[in-house]
């Protein structure tokens, strides 16, 4: 199966400013292309060094809303990086694809609301192994989640999905996403 996302074009010579963040980091000064390969890719490095910047701005530019708390964001305090998602040019195998965001920092709000939904409908739960996210652990609930949310065919991005996780159940993560990645 073809990935969903073939590649990335940096679009540098368009950049608004070189001197701000996050457009002078080396990720995004240095680097013209990006080819994903393989279904599952995964951004390491620093902290700092613009990994969560670059998820969130591929999945703007592929139209997946990133769902937010009524929180200060820290795009109020930096527009460069806010218009970070108009510089990348995705480049599909057959056109976008659902798909969502994910982000550890968003991932409470979210259960607590779900339980909220639930209380008049309870079958939203069983979109989510058919339990209140915030009756279980942390990592737990971030299990039930994926398990549940990743059968849908999608591209996913997901920021820093491992800290409420133990060691073993961060090897049930890659598991999972290399068994759904293969899936399509």
């Amino acid at each position: 199966m073809p990935n969903h996302l073939r590649s990335i074009n940096l679009l540098s010579d368009k950049y608004p400013t070189k001197e701000h963040y996050p457009f002078n980091l080396p990720i995004f000064s240095e680097t013209k292309h990006l080819v994903f390969n393989n279904p599952v890719t995964m951004f390491v490095g620093n902290n700092g060094t613009g990994k969560s910047t670059l998820l969130e701005a591929i999945a703007v530019a592929g139209g997946i809303y990133i769902w937010r708390t009524g929180r200060n964001s820290r795009y109020e305090v930096n527009h460069y990086e806010a218009s970070l998602h108009r510089y990348l040019q995705l480049n599909w195998s057959n056109g976008k694809v659902p798909g969502s965001f994910f982000g550890a920092q968003i991932f409470k709000d979210f259960a607590s609301i779900l339980d909220e939904w639930a209380s008049t409908d309870p079958r939203q739960l069983e979109l989510f192994g058919g339990k209140s996210l915030i009756t279980q652990s942390h990592g737990q609930s971030l299990m039930s989640f994926f398990k549940s949310r990743y059968k849908l065919k999608g591209i996913y991005m997901l920021d820093e999905p491992e800290t409420a996780l133990s060691p073993s159940s961060q090897l049930e993560l890659l598991k999972l996403l290399n068994e759904n990645g293969k899936a399509g």
